[in-house]
């Protein structure tokens, strides 16, 4: 007695087990491993969608039962694609015919769905580190943004300051230049020139006018610019505040769901140094498992056809010859039908002659019933 996993496997390829039974062991262990095939594409639809729905959740309930969900539709879809599939008794007829063709890109198809997150998963450990790098770099473009801002202010501040600097600096020239003057020193400078007379003159008392203008200058520049300066640094604190709240409402948004890690994929197949790598190894992963997925049906077509498939073409062609056959003996009835119809009308005929005939010669009578016995 088979095990019930054979009949499970039987099942999911599809195969009859009444014409199975009547094969050899041979052709057993073959349908039995058609479904054997069948069921790996589902269980990688299993990981991946469980996977793949994980990174959008934090509900178990939630991806399991969509990884079981997208798990049993694969499962339905690859059967009936292998279930369906009539060998004939050629190979070559078998795969260049539209049916394996339609069949095998419904494969294909399947096959591209269920990679692209196995293929996402393979390469987790190293999207988690381009997806830390993304949001720094998010991070830091943020920063940037609004340190333009406060630099623009900045640099008001510092306009303000040289302007300060400025009268500073000339007044401290004035003072020296005022000394040079008293010492009978004879000197040019940028803020002016001594007279070159040791003693406390016109030129003294000039400069010394020029130092007090300056002093009420600075004054008035030193109270207009606590007043802007202050300005500045309230706006400064406003960007401050409003370029943390975007960081803040950055964190918070920044997700490592599916589509993000899609991303982080494809900026690191653009890398200089090991890009190139990570392309190769994601098609030919995405390869490997399309491959995978077009199995069974693949399977089915390559192999010789067996005493399983010469049985069931049989099959198919019974029917065909039990309607011919009954076409055959309902034509008969009605035929046969006809014909007593015809007979009965004959013999009506007769007996309604036959009773008008008293008193008639028979040779007249045979004459009269000669058109009825033909």
């Amino acid at each position: 007695m088979k095990s019930r996993l054979y009949d499970m496997f039987v099942w999911l390829a599809g195969s009859d087990r009444s014409i199975l039974d009547r094969c050899g062991q041979s052709e057993h262990i073959k349908h039995g491993g058609y479904g054997g095939l069948v069921i790996v594409p589902a269980l990688l639809g299993w990981i991946s969608m469980t996977y793949a729905v994980s990174t959008l959740t934090d509900s178990k309930f939630v991806y399991i039962f969509a990884g079981i969900a997208w798990a049993f539709i694969v499962l339905v879809f690859d059967r009936f694609i292998v279930s369906t599939f009539r060998k004939s008794e050629k190979i070559r007829t078998d795969v260049f015919s539209a049916v394996f063709i339609v069949r095998l890109l419904f494969s294909v198809g399947i096959g591209i769905l269920v990679s692209h997150p196995l293929v996402i998963l393979v390469f987790n450990d190293s999207l988690i580190q381009e997806l830390t790098t993304m949001q720094i770099e998010g991070e830091e473009a943020i920063n940037q943004k609004y340190e333009i801002d406060i630099q623009k202010v900045r640099g008001r501040d510092s306009l303000l300051n040289a302007s300060l600097d400025a009268k500073t600096a000339e007044r401290a020239c004035k003072e020296k230049l005022l000394l040079y003057e008293m010492s009978g020193k004879d000197t040019t400078m940028f803020c002016g020139t001594t007279s070159g007379m040791k003693q406390y003159g016109p030129r003294s008392r000039e400069i010394k006018s020029e130092i007090s203008l300056l002093n009420e200058e600075m004054a008035t520049l030193r109270a207009q610019n606590a007043v802007k300066l202050d300005s500045n640094a309230v706006a400064i604190a406003k960007i401050e505040r409003t370029r943390d709240t975007k960081l803040e409402e950055f964190r918070n948004n920044y997700s490592d769901n599916y589509l993000a890690r899609e991303i982080a994929l494809e900026r690191l197949e653009s890398h200089e140094v090991g890009g190139r790598t990570v392309a190769l190894t994601k098609w030919f992963l995405m390869l490997f498992f399309i491959l995978v997925d077009i199995l069974p049906v693949t399977f089915k077509a390559l192999t010789k056809t067996g005493e399983y498939d010469r049985h069931l073409l049989q099959e198919d062609k019974m029917p065909i010859t039990i309607t011919n056959a009954y076409e055959r003996h309902k034509k008969n009835e009605t035929r046969k039908v006809y014909v007593d119809e015809i007979e009965d009308l004959r013999r009506q005929k007769i007996k309604q002659e036959i009773q008008g005939v008293n008193g008639t010669p028979f040779r007249d009578l045979l004459k009269r019933l000669e058109e009825y016995l033909g």
